[in-house]
């Protein structure tokens, strides 16, 4: 199975597998490099009389007449060594805690029956502060003798990474295609972190982005609360 990863100038990535390890939630903490956040979604509303609405994030604050929070459903790690799965309990519970109940009110009159949250995954890469960090990271699992810089990375050809195949096309060190050949080569053993972390630089640097955030489509969700 293949989830697609996107972000800013065109970033696209396809990671092929959704195994436990989970990336891109695990390559702040793998890595050291960049911040993890888990972000809601959406908020699902199931009724007595078997209708669902949907009910995203946005919308929440002039729905329930809250005031204005722009962290409102935003979960940041402290730092890179956060476990994600704590992380995303803590969303649970906190979503929990401060939603469930005023969402239960608002839609009384209609006989809610379940609350159910979706939230999806944000890596986030700063120029400042991580560039350097990622590179350490993606050098430690080069061999030796082929350890990359910022300058060279600015020439690679990001496109040609991303869409890189090793069956039809020839590897080269200059475009940033060897890099990637060689991180698929070891994905088994490193869970594909280091070839996101390289595609996910390697697009920072060339289009010069100083605050760059990959997303991926909700895949988290739980049900908060069951009626009886």
């Amino acid at each position: 199975m293949a989830v697609q990863l996107t972000g800013p100038e065109g970033f696209a990535f396809a990671r092929r597998s959704v195994g436990p390890s989970r990336p891109p939630e695990r390559l702040a903490l793998v890595s050291r490099a960049g911040t993890l956040l888990f972000v809601v979604d959406r908020y699902e509303i199931s009724f007595a009389d078997g209708i669902r609405e949907t009910v995203y994030l946005e919308r929440l604050e002039r729905l329930l007449r809250l005031d204005e929070d722009p962290d409102r459903g935003f979960y940041e790690a402290d730092s890179g060594g956060t476990d994600p799965d704590e992380l995303l309990e803590k969303l649970f519970a906190t979503e929990t805690k401060r939603h469930v109940g005023l969402l239960r009110s608002h839609f009384e009159a209609r006989s809610p029956v379940a609350i159910e949250v979706h939230a999806n995954v944000v890596y986030r890469l700063m120029q400042e502060d991580d560039w350097e960090a990622m590179l350490a990271f993606l050098n430690e699992r080069l061999p030796e003798g082929g350890a990359l810089s910022i300058e060279e990375i600015k020439n690679f050809d990001v496109e040609a990474m991303i869409a890189f195949d090793p069956e039809e096309d020839e590897p080269a060190r200059e475009d940033g295609t060897g890099f990637v050949m060689y991180f698929r080569e070891q994905d088994e053993e490193d869970d594909g972190l280091p070839l996101l972390g390289l595609c996910i630089l390697a697009h920072a640097v060339v289009h010069d982005i100083d605050w760059m955030d990959v997303e991926e489509e909700p895949l988290y969700d739980r049900v908060l609360w069951r009626a009886g």
